[in-house]
């Protein structure tokens, strides 16, 4: 006599089956469903397969906000796409956030609640900033179910939190020249008006401060030594001290003739080329805005 399967049955084989081959334990049968990373670039391209994050830290929080635990993910789990393990009670809320790249060129709060983590820049003794890492960020709300969490496949998205800056002048020996300097006296790079702090969002907070990337001589031009990494910043002023004279540039031209302010974009590289003319007088800057990985010095327009 034939055995009859029924619907029923059928679906509760299939049941067992996701149970066995997933690993997790649930009363109500239901699919489990894992949580990885993801990183994305400025335009939310995939690029976790790149190692631009090679390690992130991954804070766990109560749905008090209370810090649970906090996890180092290096740069094979990222790259693998790893199922990041919640091994709390079922049905617990969390919430999680995950920082990419923290290296150690910034300060990291002590905190061991959600809103009081936050990822400062430092200052040197004369409170200039110095660069951070090339940080991305990303959270998430999610519910625990076995080993999984609940609703569907997830992911914690990092995106990119700052960007790089490279600083040039073009003609400046004309204006060493008028000012009785030569191309071996020492000349500073200064970029502000961009905030100190992320806080627990992501976002920028705290207080205003200045960069002064570190820069030499190229021939008798100024420029700085490699990109610098800035937290983001719209209508930042670029200056250069050449002697005596300080140069501040506001706003510049760009390659499609457009003017407009010096801004540092996540994931992208803004370079800023002081100009002057053959008689001494500064004549302004000129920008340009690319992806990274993109080499293009092309700013003769």
């Amino acid at each position: 006599m034939k055995s009859i399967l029924t619907k029923k049955a059928l679906s509760l084989a299939l049941a067992a089956l996701a149970m066995l081959t997933t690993g997790c334990i649930k009363e109500d049968l239901d699919e489990c469903y894992k949580l990885t990373l993801k990183v994305v670039n400025h335009k939310g391209d995939d690029i976790t397969a790149l190692s631009v994050v090679s390690e992130a830290k991954l804070f766990i929080y109560d749905a008090n906000s209370k810090l649970l635990d906090t996890r180092d993910l290096n740069d094979a789990f990222i790259r693998g796409r790893e199922t990041i393990e919640l091994n709390y009670p079922e049905s617990s809320k969390l919430h999680l956030i995950a920082w990419g790249n923290l290296k150690g060129n910034q300060d990291v709060s002590d905190a061991t609640k959600a809103e009081d983590l936050t990822v400062s820049l430092r200052n040197d003794e004369m409170q200039i900033a110095q660069s951070p890492d090339s940080l991305f960020f990303g959270d998430i709300d999610v519910t625990v179910r076995g080993n999984g969490v609940a609703g569907e496949n997830q992911e914690i998205v990092l995106e990119p939190k700052t960007g790089t800056v490279e600083m040039r002048t073009l003609n400046l020996q004309y204006a060493l020249k008028t000012r009785g300097l030569r191309a071996t006296d020492e000349c500073d790079f200064y970029m502000d008006r961009t905030l100190n702090t992320m806080d627990y969002k992501g976002e920028l907070t705290g207080d205003s401060v200045y960069y002064n990337p570190d820069a030499d001589w190229k021939g008798s031009e100024w420029e700085t030594t490699a990109p610098q990494s800035l937290y983001l910043g719209q209508n930042m002023t670029g200056s250069i001290q050449v002697g005596n004279d300080r140069y501040e540039v506001k706003e510049g031209t760009f390659d499609d003739g457009t003017t407009g302010p010096i801004e540092i974009h996540p994931f992208q590289r803004t370079l800023v080329l002081f100009e002057w003319g053959e008689d001494g007088a500064f004549l302004g800057a000129k920008i340009k805005v690319t992806p990274w990985g993109v080499i293009d010095d092309d700013i003769d327009w």
